[in-house]
């Protein structure tokens, strides 16, 4: 234990010296997607504080008709950084330490996977190194400011820790095999597209073992992961399924997410992946990898038996990977649901984290005697091979976050992309193709159809009550909220009688109601759907159920090795 804490601080200390420029001042967080990550953090605190529950409509954002990024966007990079606020009120820190700290993790999830796997600390401590280290992975860091897919870094590893213990470990063990719920969990919470790819590469993994799936042990195991798998992330996917099956949203129209002239425009040439221009996102494999995979030709015989499926199922992916980002690769003519990576170049994810793994076994293979001297010399290698690409980083900001607080308005200067609301893919078809209605709307209730006397409006946040009289029959009202559901308006009529109405869509894309002839007060508010407050507690039950599953085998084992030694 104590040379495993050893072995930590070390990761964390590259770690740190790594993410050195993050915490210069001027270094532009809000470059690229940044700023989205900043506004959305904004955007998720503002709807925390407000109460509400769950947090997914951003009720500041749109010039106040509310917007919602946590029911289509996973949750993990909305929530998470927003720990940092128990010691900071800056969002561009909370940002950075989270940052820092996915830096770490992705170091030792591929630590503990790849020590694992060889039973060698060092060749855990080299992966760890060069992983953290992938040229790629800094790109997301430092030049794309993609947190999401930066974070998705750290559950890689430990989906491939899971498998490997299902597939290679010889005692079979469900404890050890839940790794793989751990790992699949936090890749679907982190990022959705990078999750689908996760899982027909494991998939792929699956059919290469195909032989071992005749033991009913392996089938258990892959049965009761996938089950927790499904009830731990189904409060995020199945309300995200509800709004897809009842209401047209961008995000999900055809051509909006996979666009084609994006992905053949932004594919890699192949000195990209030697060499990183001026300006330019870097795609370089890495020389230490790059080499430490040619050593392949040299070593392949010493790797042990057991270890060889996924060993050179790790260079066939990662080589696989590498070629489908290239500009030859026809990657436009594949399915719809394939292009929605939307660049190809996202698949350099998966070649860092394959070629890492192998490049580790072979150093620690082909050097005599490896330890950590040897690490440190091919670490210290790998870390000034990446120096030069410090030239391409941005620190002359152009935001500061007091400006996008408490959200940055939509008007008639607002182009395809807005801070905040990204390019509005998470709005209604219908909001969407009325922008410029949300761009000049007022903060109030319009009366669609028939006529109604509205007074004494009190709006806050997506809490709305207002008085109602001289009601027409088929009076139509639109609420000043964009429309998702989960909101609910309680209707009071002159009998002092309370009860819910169902609200719909407008034209406008916005929530309405058709007004009842006797009503004389209106509330409205934002509650959820019933599927999203069942499903919440299906997720937190199942969280709990697999903590004191834990709790219940750590005192088992406490109990036999007291009763052992006594």
């Amino acid at each position: 234990m104590k040379n495993k804490i050893k072995d930590y601080i070390i990761i964390f200390v590259i770690s740190v010296i790594i993410s050195i420029p993050l915490l210069t001042s001027n270094f532009d967080i809000y470059a690229d997607d940044g700023i989205q990550h900043i506004a959305r953090l904004m955007g998720t605190y503002q709807t925390i504080t407000e109460g509400e529950f769950p947090p997914v409509i951003m009720s500041n954002f749109c010039n106040g008709f509310g917007y919602s990024w946590n029911i289509f966007y996973s949750p993990i990079t909305a929530f998470v950084p927003l720990i940092f606020s128990l010691i900071t009120n800056s969002f561009e820190l909370m940002l950075k330490l989270f940052m820092i700290l996915v830096t770490f993790l992705s170091g030792i999830a591929m630590y503990e996977f790849v020590k694992k796997v060889t039973k060698n600390k060092y060749a855990g401590m080299l992966a760890a190194i060069i992983y953290i280290l992938a040229p790629y992975r800094l790109t997301d860091m430092y030049m794309r400011i993609a947190i999401a897919e930066l974070t998705s870094f750290i559950f890689l590893p430990i989906v491939f820790h899971g498998i490997y213990n299902i597939f290679n470990s010889e005692e079979k063990s469900m404890k050890k095999s839940l790794i793989l719920t751990l790992g699949a969990v936090g890749i679907i919470l982190t990022h959705t597209v990078i999750a689908m790819y996760t899982a027909i590469i494991c998939f792929i993994y699956v059919i290469v073992n195909i032989k071992k799936l005749k033991e009913k042990q392996v089938w258990k195991m892959i049965g009761i992961n996938v089950l927790l798998i499904i009830l731990l992330t189904s409060f995020y996917l199945l309300p995200m399924l509800e709004h897809k099956l009842t209401t047209e949203y961008e995000v999900f129209q055809p051509g909006r997410m996979e666009r084609t002239d994006d992905l053949i425009l932004k594919k890699v040439d192949v000195t990209d992946l030697l060499y990183t221009p001026n300006g330019h996102f870097s795609y370089e494999i890495g020389l230490v990898s790059l080499i430490g995979i040619v050593f392949t030709l040299l070593v392949y015989k010493k790797i042990e038996k057991e270890n060889r499926k996924i060993y050179y199922f790790s260079i066939t992916l990662g080589c696989i990977c590498i070629i489908m980002s290239l500009r030859f690769f026809p990657f436009e003519k594949l399915p719809a649901i394939l292009k929605m990576i939307q660049f190809s170049f996202r698949l350099l994810e998966f070649s860092s984290f394959f070629f890492a793994f192998v490049a580790a076994i072979n150093y620690s293979l082909l050097i005599k005697n490896f330890k950590v001297k040897d690490v440190f010399v091919l670490g210290l290698i790998a870390f000034l091979l990446i120096v030069p690409l410090k030239k391409n980083l941005d620190y002359e900001k152009t935001w500061r976050e007091e400006i996008l607080w408490p959200a940055f308005a939509v008007n008639d200067y607002t182009g395809r992309i807005h801070a905040g609301c990204a390019t509005f893919e998470y709005l209604p078809s219908k909001a969407f193709d009325n922008l410029d209605y949300i761009k000049h709307r007022e903060n109030r209730v319009y009366v669609l159809n028939g006529n109604v006397r509205i007074k004494n409006e009190e709006k806050d946040g997506t809490n709305m009550e207002f008085t109602v009289s001289d009601i027409e029959e088929n009076t139509v009202i639109e609420l000043p909220y964009i429309f998702y559901l989960g909101y609910t308006v309680e209707i009071t009529n002159v009998a002092g009688e309370t009860f819910e109405i169902d609200p719909f869509e407008s034209d406008n894309g916005f929530v309405a109601v058709n007004l009842p002839e006797t009503a004389t007060k209106v509330n409205v508010k934002y509650e959820g759907t019933v599927l999203m407050k069942v499903l919440y507690v299906i997720s937190f039950a199942t969280v709990i159920g697999v903590l004191l599953n834990y709790l219940l085998l750590l005192v088992n084992n406490l109990k036999n090795k007291y009763d052992r030694k006594y």
